[in-house]
């Protein structure tokens, strides 16, 4: 077993902690039990071994994993190389999603500026050369009218209608079923950040290959509050939308010429009352 000092297992300890409580209110809520949990952990833990196990180029065994995870030997070898979630359905992106990805990455239903464009209901009532909401619904599935959609949404909150009865983005999270969607994004993202602290600790490049910020501030006013999540929100519209076009021009570009590389950015800002006492040791700033 890997040697581990007592502060770096409750400091490893807490990190779980940390990342599993939202999910665990989310589990709690849908559901999901102990002992789905404990399996799916298992053969998280032995996937995790096996990496370990490949890059340290030792041999894998049975008796090696079990030594490293703690996992009884019988799972060992009744889970083997499996993926962690083989035995479970994975859906894939909702039609939300598609739809939203498309409307804020594809130029043709951009702004001057790279803003998700308002855009009529209809073709018929849109200037030559300009797509509608039909259009963007048709061109991602043929298999759901584009009235029937439109009419959901706004029920839901998804979209809105401006003073010329154009289609806008509202809040896509609000669509029906899209709330886990959501937080498969959100947490997603998470992961992606502790993957990208791991690489640029562990890296032989030189240098830190990815980007890692963030801005923490404790024992705040409300009003102050308010006024940096305003000023959160201005910065991330300013340039989200940026990054996103050159992400879909990637794309596009990838798809043609082979690209096999996944690239990722997240924003979010977050508060709460603190009154637990590890806050305090918590860095105001960090950044690498």
């Amino acid at each position: 077993m890997i040697a581990m000092s007592d502060t770096n297992k409750e400091q490893t300890l807490q990190m779980a902690l940390d990342l599993l409580q939202p999910v665990l209110r989310l589990a709690v809520r849908e559901g999901v039990l102990l002992t789905d949990m404990s399996e799916l952990l298992k053969r998280a833990y032995i996937e995790q071994a096996v990496q370990h196990l490949n890059g340290e180029k030792r041999r894998v065994t049975d008796a090696a994993v079990s030594t490293l995870t703690g996992v009884h030997r019988k799972d060992v070898k009744r889970i083997g190389s499996e993926d962690p979630l083989a035995h479970f359905v994975r859906p894939g992106k909702s039609l939300v999603s598609r739809v939203m990805e498309l409307w804020s990455g594809d130029p043709r239903y951009l702004t001057k500026s790279g803003s998700p464009r308002p855009l009529a209901k209809r073709s018929s009532g849109c200037a030559p050369g300009e797509e509608s909401f039909e259009d963007l619904i048709q061109e991602v599935t043929k298999g759901v009218p584009p009235k029937a959609l439109l009419d959901a949404w706004l029920a839901q909150g998804a979209v809105m209608l401006d003073d010329a009865g154009r289609v806008c983005r509202a809040n896509p999270d609000r669509a029906a079923g899209e709330e886990l969607q959501s937080y498969r994004r959100t947490v997603g993202i998470a992961a992606d950040r502790m993957h990208a602290a791991w690489a640029n600790f562990h890296t032989e490049a030189e240098g830190k290959p990815h980007l890692l910020h963030s801005i923490t501030g404790k024992g705040l006013l409300q009003d102050d509050v308010h006024e940096l999540t305003a000023l959160a929100k201005r910065c991330s519209s300013r340039y989200s939308g940026m990054l996103n076009r050159q992400v879909a021009y990637a794309e596009a570009r990838g798809q043609q010429q082979g690209g096999t590389i996944r690239f990722s950015f997240g924003l979010q800002s977050y508060f709460e009352p603190v009154d637990r006492p590890q806050d305090e040791d918590r860095p105001t700033t960090s950044g690498g």
